[in-house]
């Protein structure tokens, strides 16, 4: 079976539309990292550009995955016939409590999509969102990228989501400059039963999970700001200021905000491990004696979402950490 590409008289009227409905916030210089141009599209959400100097995530979308290389077609081709069985077949597989990621026909139509949207295009601005979040674990940064097109300059992100071939990603929190428009981009593709939204698409089946468990995190986050940004006691991993912050409350009691990123339970201490960089990290360290405590937190649900440890913080080098006595250290907001 061959697969369809949306019809491009429906995306040239839609692309159209959402320009002169869908006005964009003017570019603003102060988020500004710099303006570029684009090397390679390597996929929906995935660019390299020719003078920047670190790789980039892109803010706010997630495109589904594709395979890469010359024979990425025929690859996309041979999953396409009995999809839903082969994503079932994966997720039994793979044991995951959450929805999985994997090469999709649809990730393949989003990367084909994404090279036509930036052809003929001269100029890209690269911004960031906020000054806390501009830079991920892996020292991306995280942006969004604004193509000129017709003299203004329109985020690419947006229109990805507004197209319905990503959803409005807010996993790791919701977007700070453009959320209102991002909830009415997915809500006109819902509405219109574009990409992800239209039920014969072949692409992931599960979104509104996804959805639901992305705007959980996306609260805790929201209640995380509201009570304690100004809190310097407390520290959030995720923010770029996160290593500085834990410095400042060395041989102190803090809480850290953050979520599991590994387990090591092969031998005493166990550490739950949260990465800050490549070079940093924060654990939270279990000595035999404490074992009944270990077992009596959700270790699932702190991998999953967002809590707030609380304790004396040490430090070694670049690895911080702080030792669990009492289920009572470990709190969800």
């Amino acid at each position: 079976m061959k697969i369809k590409l949306f019809n491009l008289s429906l995306l040239i009227v839609v692309f159209v539309f959402t320009q002169l409905s869908f006005a964009q916030k003017q570019s603003d210089s102060i988020f500004l990292i710099q303006e570029d141009e684009i090397t390679k599209v390597v996929d929906g959400d995935t660019f390299k550009f020719k003078h920047l100097d670190k790789s980039t995530r892109l803010l706010c979308i997630d495109t589904e995955e594709t395979y890469k290389g010359k024979n990425a077609r025929e690859k996309t081709e041979a999953i396409a016939d009995k999809w839903l069985e082969y994503y079932n077949e994966q997720k039994l597989e793979k044991k995951s409590g959450h929805p999985i990621k994997l090469d999709s026909p649809f990730g393949y139509e989003a990367g084909i999509w994404a090279q036509d949207f930036f052809k003929h295009v001269n100029r890209i601005r690269i911004e960031r969102d906020d000054s806390l979040r501009s830079v991920d674990l892996y020292g991306r940064y995280l942006v969004y990228v604004f193509a000129e097109k017709n003299g203004k300059f329109v985020n690419y992100a947006l229109e990805c989501v507004r197209l319905g071939y990503s959803p409005y990603f807010n996993k790791y929190g919701n977007s700070n400059r453009f959320h209102k428009e991002f909830v009415e981009a997915q809500e006109y593709a819902k509405a219109n039963k574009l990409g992800i939204w239209n039920p014969n698409t072949k692409c992931y089946p599960d979104y509104d999970e996804r959805i639901k468990w992305w705007n959980e995190r996306a609260e805790q986050l929201e209640n995380y700001y509201s009570k304690y940004s100004k809190d310097k006691s407390v520290v959030n991993l995720l923010n770029s200021d996160a290593e500085i912050n834990l410095k400042n409350n060395v041989g102190k009691e803090a809480t850290v905000f953050c979520n599991i990123g590994e387990i090591f339970s092969d031998r005493f201490p166990y550490l739950m491990r949260v990465a800050i960089s490549k070079e940093v990290s924060f654990d939270i360290v279990v000595e035999e004696e404490y074992l009944p405590v270990f077992e009596s937190i959700d270790t699932k649900r702190m991998d999953s979402y967002y809590f707030y440890c609380t304790g004396k913080l040490e430090n070694r080098e670049k690895k911080f950490k702080m030792k669990l006595k009492s289920k009572d250290q470990i709190k969800f907001e």
